[in-house]
């Protein structure tokens, strides 16, 4: 195994990384010459930010809201709703209640949304079809676990838009934090062939009462003829992990959930134990390397916590396991033997062409701008 010599990516599970002589990786290579195109923690970026804003609220008048966010009660789209609410916007917060979120999440979202006097949906997807889809593929045994939940986020951030008329969607997206991501898994959440066909064969039911965004929909329909416009202002500050809880602590009481997307059961089991233990992907190493690459960590800091277990202790990998398997409506000897299951990849099943095409798509929208 080769770690990179400035973050702290390596080729464990990873085949497109590449090192260069001097023993750095493509990933921060890349990402260093990204960096003054994509994040502006400067005077730049405070102009930026306070002209679209400006743009927003004018855009905005004589409507009920200015923009959305959807939150999940995670640190970045709470600080979105924070900055929000700091230049005075009328937004709208969507949430998906799909009965995975930490007490901890729920506690901060309410407090945050109370603070800032942002009114919250709360969407809940068909709690059976869900499960049921969810389920499908804990017994697929493919990587991304959470690809249904991240296509519902998409399809009711659209429906909410459409149905109030928002243009404008603030996004937690964010360089600072975010600027590496390990490619080794390479499956667009918006492959409904992919998704209807794990739900196939290994589905109980109907997945019908369920809205599913396709490719179509997330890529091209929403920006190229509904003209809806997501803005990053994160990308716009000096966006800085430990000053960002603190602002959060005190405005509104926000407790920190642990670790990077440790706000729902779903996603904490799947970075904890899931991907690194079946597949050998630690997540952490993409968000400390972003932590490394945005000056917010040292090489050093960053390998001291990748030596540590991904879960705090074992009464919390329990506590997931146990609440997993009843989410699923499997009893903890059947949750347990599936995990012992050797794993597959999401190209054992039928896949649609866009996950050739996704790089390509990405070009193809840069071009138009």
């Amino acid at each position: 195994m080769q770690v990179c010599k400035r973050c702290v990516m390596d080729n464990r599970s990873d085949r497109t990384i590449t090192f260069s002589e001097d023993g750095t990786c493509n990933y921060c290579s890349g990402t260093l010459h990204r960096m003054s195109s994509e994040y502006f923690p400067n005077e730049l970026g405070e102009k930026m930010l306070n002209n679209i804003m400006d743009k927003i609220k004018a855009e905005g008048r004589g409507k009920e809201y200015d923009c959305m966010v959807g939150v999940s009660g995670g640190l970045d789209s709470s600080y979105v709703v924070y900055l929000g609410y700091k230049y005075g916007l009328r937004m709208l917060a969507v949430h998906i209640d799909d009965g995975l979120d930490t007490e901890v999440s729920v506690r901060n979202i309410n407090n945050l949304c109370e603070k800032a006097r942002v009114r919250i949906v709360s969407i809940k997807p068909h709690l059976d079809q869900y499960k049921d889809l969810t389920r499908s593929f804990f017994l697929a045994r493919v990587p991304n676990l959470a690809m249904p939940q991240d296509n519902l986020l998409k399809a009711a951030l659209n429906d909410t838009a459409k149905k109030y008329n928002l243009r404008y969607r603030l996004s937690g997206a964010n360089f600072a934090l975010e600027c590496i991501l390990e490619r080794s898994m390479g499956i667009n959440p918006f492959d409904r062939k992919h998704i209807i066909a794990v739900h196939k064969q290994f589905g109980k039911g109907n997945i019908d009462k369920l809205r599913i965004a396709g490719f179509y929909e997330a890529y091209i329909h929403n920006r190229y003829f509904n003209q809806s416009i997501n803005v990053l202002p994160l990308n716009m500050i000096d966006y800085n992990l430990k000053n960002a809880l603190t602002q959060l602590s005190i405005f509104c009481d926000y407790n920190y959930y642990g670790g990077k997307h440790y706000e729902s059961i779903l996603t904490r089991f799947l970075q904890c134990y899931y991907l690194p233990v079946k597949y050998g992907i630690d997540k952490r190493k993409s968000h400390f390397s972003s932590m490394i690459i945005s000056g917010q960590m040292t090489r050093a800091e960053a390998l001291a916590q990748l030596s540590k277990d991904s879960y705090i202790n074992n009464e919390l990998k329990e506590y997931d396991f146990n609440f997993m398997a009843d989410y699923l409506g499997m009893t903890r000897e059947e949750f347990d033997n599936l995990m012992d299951l050797p794993p597959k990849q999401h190209q054992d099943y039928p896949l649609s062409s866009i996950n050739n095409f996704a790089g390509l798509a990405r070009k193809f929208r840069k071009y138009l701008g």
